[in-house]
C-alpha cells in the first residue's frame, strides 16, 4: 500500500495529538497539591465532645459549635472554620450510640489529640481512578451523613485509602446542597502550616504522592500531625 506525503503528515499530526491528549488527562503527570491548600479538613479526636471543645477553647479562646450527630458511625462533633473549604473537627463518641463500633477507638485517648485528616475533591469517581493508577489502593467511594442541630442533613461521598503506613488521609466530596462546615462555623484563623511526623516518611510520601498530594513530612518515632493556626491568640500549635 502506497502512503502519499500528505497523508502521512495526517496521521502523524493525529498520533502527536492523540499522544498529547492523552497525556493531558494521565493522572501520573497531574500536578502535585499542597497539602495545607488540598485538606478539607483536620480532626481532633476526643474521649468526651466536651472535653474536647473545652480543650481548644482553652489553647484558642474560640468555642466549637456542636455540629451534630453522625447516624450509624457512634461520634458526633463540633466544628470551627479555617477560612473557606476548610475546618476543625472535634469528634468523639455519641453517648446515644453506645453500642456502635469505636472504630477510630475514641474511647480510649487519655487527651484530645489530632487523629486524622481529609483531602477535598470535587470528583470522588476521578480521585480514586488517579490514586489507583498512582499504585495507592483505594476502597468506596461510600456515603456518610450528619444531621445538624436545625434537622438538615449534611451527605458526603468518602474514599478510604489503604493504610499501609500511619497518618494517611482519605478523600471527601459533599454532595450538592450540603453547605460546607466552614461557612458557617466560628472562625478559629487561618493555617500557617501543617507538618506531618511518622517512622515511615518515604511511604507516606509514596502515598501521598500517588494520591496527588504534596506535603512537609519529618522523620520522627511516633506518627504526629501538627497543625499551627494563626488566631486573635497569635500562632497556636495543636497535635
Amino acid at each position: 500500500m502506497t502512503v502519499s506525503a500528505g497523508c502521512l503528515a495526517v496521521l502523524v499530526r493525529d498520533r502527536v495529538a492523540a499522544s498529547s491528549l492523552s497525556s493531558l488527562f494521565d493522572p501520573l503527570d497531574a500536578p502535585l497539591r499542597e497539602a495545607r491548600d488540598a485538606f478539607d479538613h483536620i480532626l481532633l479526636g476526643a474521649s468526651d465532645l466536651d472535653a474536647g471543645i473545652r480543650w481548644v477553647e482553652e489553647r484558642t479562646g474560640v468555642r466549637a459549635k456542636f455540629g451534630g450527630n453522625h447516624p450509624g458511625s457512634g461520634t458526633r462533633n463540633a466544628l470551627l472554620s479555617l477560612g473557606t473549604g476548610h475546618y476543625f473537627e472535634i469528634i468523639a463518641p455519641d453517648p446515644a450510640q453506645a453500642n456502635a463500633t469505636d472504630e477510630r477507638g475514641l474511647r480510649e485517648l487519655s487527651s484530645p489529640r489530632i487523629i486524622q485528616w481529609a483531602i477535598h475533591t470535587e470528583d470522588i469517581a476521578a480521585a480514586k481512578r488517579a490514586a489507583e493508577a498512582g499504585g495507592v489502593k483505594t476502597t468506596g467511594p461510600q456515603p456518610g451523613s450528619r444531621q445538624r442541630p436545625d434537622g438538615k442533613l449534611l451527605r458526603w461521598q468518602a474514599l478510604r485509602i489503604e493504610q499501609t503506613t500511619p497518618l494517611v488521609p482519605f478523600f471527601i466530596q459533599w454532595e450538592p446542597g450540603s453547605p460546607h462546615p466552614s461557612s458557617d462555623s466560628p472562625q478559629l484563623g487561618t493555617v500557617k502550616s501543617l507538618h506531618f511526623e511518622t517512622p515511615e516518611p518515604d511511604e507516606l510520601r509514596r502515598v501521598l504522592h500517588g494520591a496527588a498530594i504534596e506535603a512537609d513530612i519529618g522523620k520522627a518515632n511516633l506518627p504526629r500531625i501538627v497543625l499551627v493556626v494563626q488566631t486573635a491568640k497569635g500562632e497556636i500549635e495543636m497535635s
